[in-house]
């Protein structure tokens, strides 16, 4: 696609909060181990990760919300291609679910089942049942955290795409 792909400011807007969620995104993703290892005990590391998964998740539900509306408008000052706006905005429905989902489905679940085990958590035996729910639920948040790590860089890319060739100048110079 050749030209300008809608008016540049937003177009910058949208390009700079996709590839800023993406980034947030796998930047959590890559850090939370780091501060399991760091933290004094488990739990603590856990209670850290829970505070910035839930800032994340609605962090996720508010840029996915914002980049659909900024998609529409910057299609109908300039179209995107059919498939891109129809991944783009599919994408983005895609996130806001999966982040509704971590938000207030998940990680309520989460800690209500660590609540349940008491301070014990760490010490019960992997076939405990609390332990294997626990597991089952840390498996789906960590699917919904790569949903949206995908969808994110997806977003960009597919916005990126919209950019095309910048127009050539011509420069004349001295005859």
């Amino acid at each position: 696609m050749t030209g300008s792909p809608g008016p540049a400011p937003l177009f910058g807007l949208y390009l700079f909060l996709a590839g800023l969620w993406a980034g947030a995104l796998a930047f959590f993703a890559g850090g939370a181990g780091i501060v399991l290892r760091a933290a004094p005990t488990r739990a603590d590391g856990g209670a850290v990760n829970r505070a910035l998964l839930d800032a994340l998740d609605a962090g996720s539900l508010a840029i996915a919300v914002l980049l659909l509306a900024l998609a529409a408008v910057l299609n109908r000052s300039r179209p995107w291609s059919p498939t891109s706006r129809a991944l783009s905005l599919r994408l983005l429905a895609l996130a806001a679910v999966a982040a509704f989902v971590s938000l207030y489905l998940i990680t309520p679940e989460l800690v209500a089942l660590r609540a349940r085990a008491g301070p014990l958590f760490e010490a019960l035996p992997v076939s405990d049942p609390l332990r294997r729910a626990w597991g089952r639920l840390h498996g789906l948040s960590l699917l919904t955290l790569l949903v949206r790590l995908v969808s994110a860089a997806a977003v960009f890319a597919l916005g990126f795409r919209q950019v095309g060739p910048l127009p050539v100048r011509s420069v004349e110079g001295p005859s």
